[in-house]
């Protein structure tokens, strides 16, 4: 049994060199991916690329909350009525808060309101179509908790999910699942998250090319092995019983 990464972007300009090199290594160690997008360009990288590999990379679409204020109101919209007719997603992401993109934009009252309202519509998105939510926050958490929790999204995955504890709590008692990622390194949050709750709270992911194990090092899906490697030894259980929880988790998840 192999494990799964449920957050990344091999769409991404640092793989172009070597993309196939870097899917073959994955399909060394990984059951499977999925890539997410996050603007109308990089949502159809990724149907080409899940086009390609349809039986290892399964796609998520939305807008992300760092690319909400590039976009007119207009613009979202329609990437909104096109993602809502594909017919082979698996979550509606990459989407959720990003305050410090918010506060880059020049405008920030105003870009937080647009992010707060697209994030809506991403929720409402996956509602209708009987999809998880893969979120992103920074500077955030406790307002994309809210927003999920107010808008009743029915699954979630918090990606890079680095909030206090007590978040956390409450993203699980709402029954979401925390993203565990290969910056080892920086697992402050983690640690703490991996000790209180049980490995059915969690799934796997790299976010490739970033949050890598090594600062400034791209990073790739076949990093995931690092991680089950790390979670077995904290939680002092085989690696292929961590693998086996977390894949039942992307089952209930995604349906794959």
């Amino acid at each position: 049994m192999k494990p799964f990464d449920v957050h990344c972007h091999l769409y991404d300009e640092s793989f172009d060199k070597d993309r196939a090199n870097v899917i073959e290594r994955a399909k060394k160690v990984l059951s499977g991916i999925v890539d997410v997008g996050e603007e109308p360009e990089s949502n159809r990288k990724v149907l080409e690329l899940c086009k390609k590999y349809p039986t290892f990379i399964f796609p998520g679409l939305a807008i992300h909350p760092a690319k909400v204020h590039l976009l007119t109101d207009k613009e979202i919209d329609a990437e909104i009525s096109f993602i809502r007719k594909q017919k082979n997603l698996v979550c509606i992401g990459e989407c959720g808060l990003d305050y410090m993109w918010a506060e880059k934009s020049g405008d920030f009252d105003k870009t937080k309101k647009r992010q707060q309202e697209t994030f809506r519509k991403m929720i409402d998105l996956a509602n209708d179509m009987n999809l998880p939510v893969n979120t992103h926050s920074r500077r955030a958490t406790s307002a994309v908790i809210d927003l999920l929790k107010k808008y009743k999204a029915k699954k979630a995955i918090l990606h890079g999910f680095s909030g206090k504890i007590e978040e956390a709590r409450e993203a699980v008692k709402l029954g979401y699942k925390i993203a565990v990622g290969a910056n080892i390194s920086n697992w402050t949050e983690t640690l703490e998250y991996l000790k209180e709750f049980p490995l059915s709270t969690f799934v796997l992911h790299t976010d490739s090319p970033v949050m890598g194990p090594v600062k400034g090092e791209r990073n790739e899906p076949a990093n995931i092995s690092l991680v089950v490697k790390e979670i077995a030894k904290i939680k002092k259980i085989p690696e292929e019983k961590v693998i086996e929880i977390t894949n039942k988790n992307v089952k209930e998840l995604f349906g794959i």
